[in-house]
């Protein structure tokens, strides 16, 4: 009776070995970013940029040469201090993987702003094990949603910015 209790128990935990292997061939990235409402219409986060909770993103991964979608991940919804968090799987090292926004959290902030090639924001992330990270973790750079107008606030953040260039420009010899 001994004996075949050991036997059931060696059957049973080389079972759960195999899927402890399975699970291991198919790794795990947790994709970790920040939604923003720009307010200044000034396409980067700014001191008047707030964070913004219920924004929805995705994440894409496309083949590097064909452009086709190969893996879609949706649901991300930012908590109240504006963050994300998306659990990846799997190895994606041929692919580009990107997140991008899907719908706002405010309705007096839900423009996805386009940049002047026509695109829209996007945060890539490698989700990859054979890239020198050692950890699941991929923080995405910040995300953000625009008003429809500039905010009358805004005119000091302009003025810093071109204080910031005057400054920056070579002195003439």
């Amino acid at each position: 009776m001994a004996a075949r209790l050991a036997i059931i128990l060696a059957g049973a935990l080389f079972i759960l070995s195999l899927v402890q292997v399975t699970n291991s061939e198919k790794p795990k990235f947790i994709v970790k970013g920040k939604v923003f409402c720009d307010i200044c219409r000034a396409n980067f986060v700014n001191k008047f940029s707030t964070l913004m909770p219920g924004a929805e993103v995705k994440l894409e991964c496309k083949n590097e040469e064909s452009g086709k979608v190969t893996y879609r991940l949706r649901g991300g919804v930012t908590n109240r201090k504006g963050e994300y968090r998306l659990v990846a799987e799997g190895d994606h090292e041929e692919e580009y993987c990107e997140v991008t926004l899907v719908k706002s959290g405010q309705r007096n902030c839900s423009e996805i702003p386009i940049d002047g090639l026509g695109d829209k924001p996007a945060a890539e992330v490698t989700l990859t094990a054979n890239n020198g990270f050692h950890d699941e973790f991929r923080h995405a750079n910040p995300l953000y949603f625009t008003t429809k107008k500039r905010a009358p606030q805004c005119e000091e953040l302009k003025k810093e910015l071109e204080d910031y260039k005057e400054d920056d420009e070579p002195v003439p010899n």
